[in-house]
């Protein structure tokens, strides 16, 4: 058993406490611009239940304004050195199970139409793949994972999450 999961319950998401911090404090330094960053972490399984364990992000060069941020090719470049430097070549190497995304407008935030095409693209929409969207400015910090309907189509589902220390 995980020691990191309560047996009562598992949840869909569990996030490293620091790196819930650390991505919400990028996310308050970036206004009044959008910001994104890549979620690091862990798929498990316990009793049949799957979740992911998040226990890391990094971020790169972005392009970004008040309604938009993405990767600049150095940006990619940059988030490639930080694993490569980080983790090496390590045994069990955390991979890439979503993103943060950030929607500084004074308002429960919610995914626009382009938000739902990327991530609801390839490499992104690999099923339980998290997305955690933040309005810095309220405290909103909202999960989602990538689930499907039964006729394979699929979403983005609000899920609870829970910070864990390690």
């Amino acid at each position: 058993m995980n020691s990191n999961v309560n047996s009562s319950k598992i949840y869909p998401v569990y996030i490293l406490k620091r790196v819930a911090v650390e991505i919400y404090r990028q996310c308050q330094r970036a206004i009044p611009n959008e910001t994104l960053g890549r979620l690091l972490g862990y798929r498990c399984e316990w009793e049949g239940k799957n979740y992911i364990k998040i226990v890391d992000w990094v971020s790169g060069d972005l392009e970004s304004g008040v309604t938009f941020a993405y990767f600049t090719s150095k940006g990619i470049q940059e988030c490639e050195t930080f694993l490569d430097e980080r983790y090496g070549q390590i045994p069990n190497r955390p991979v890439e199970i979503g993103l943060f995304h950030s929607h500084p407008f004074r308002a429960e935030p919610h995914f626009s139409s382009v938000d739902h095409e990327t991530f609801l693209t390839f490499p992104y929409d690999a099923e339980g793949n998290a997305f955690i969207l933040i309005d810095p400015h309220i405290y909103f910090f909202k999960v989602f994972v990538v689930s499907s309907h039964p006729k394979k189509q699929k979403f983005l589902q609000q899920v609870p999450w829970i910070a864990y220390s390690s």
